[in-house]
């Protein structure tokens, strides 16, 4: 097993990231990310201010370190897939992701309309990347353009097709489950698959 490969320092390392990671996204079920304090974060994990420092420069960071996981994620998922059932399988995905926190997702939405698309990366180490998924992922930067544009360059569009789709997709992944605490919204892979239809009809 890859895990085996590892020094005691790097499972360390990585678990420990790993750990700032989850306790955040455990902390945002209840609070907004305004409300959790890196102090108490460190509290909680039994490690020093300093230590988290050591791992994020800030809490905005941590946002983009799940990012980062979720691309290496939904690379795993895609792998072998044609692009349109890449795409779909995306967002699938996705929504499972979103669904089982969607205040971690509101929270990358803020900050995206707050500070823009990050141009900051995050990098994930191979023990992480193990430690995470089972296995030694290959390691891109990630991000919503980097795993949707490459399929979208793939099927037989004009560029300004290709840009239009992206917009029309970019904008269904990360608008659509703002509506999840409506009342009357349903099933967020179901809203998923009625834009995809949509918005890929005339490429299916």
């Amino acid at each position: 097993m890859p895990i085996n490969t590892l020094s005691l320092r790097e499972k360390k390392q990585a678990t420990l990231k790993l750990k700032i990671l989850d306790t955040f996204d455990e902390n945002l079920k209840t609070k907004t990310l305004a409300d959790i304090s890196v102090k108490e974060v460190a509290k909680e994990l039994e490690i020093s201010e300093m230590t988290f420092f050591n791992y994020f420069g800030s809490k905005k960071e941590v946002l983009i370190y799940f990012i980062e996981l979720w691309s290496l994620e939904m690379q795993m998922h895609i792998e072998g897939l044609e692009p349109l059932e890449a795409i779909y399988r995306i967002f699938e995905e996705t929504a499972k992701t979103i669904e089982k926190n969607p205040n971690l997702f509101m929270e990358i939405v803020a900050s995206m309309a707050l500070y823009g698309m990050s141009k900051k990366d995050i990098p994930i180490s191979r023990a992480e990347r193990i430690l995470r998924f089972g296995q030694d992922v290959p390691y891109e930067v990630g991000g919503f353009p980097n795993i949707v544009k490459p399929l979208l360059s793939k099927l037989n569009l004009t560029p300004k097709k290709q840009d239009f789709i992206y917009t029309a997709l970019f904008n269904t992944c990360f608008a659509t489950p703002l509506l999840i605490k409506c009342p009357e919204f349903s099933n967020l892979k179901e809203r998923y698959f009625e834009h995809l239809d949509f918005i890929l009809k005339e490429v299916r």
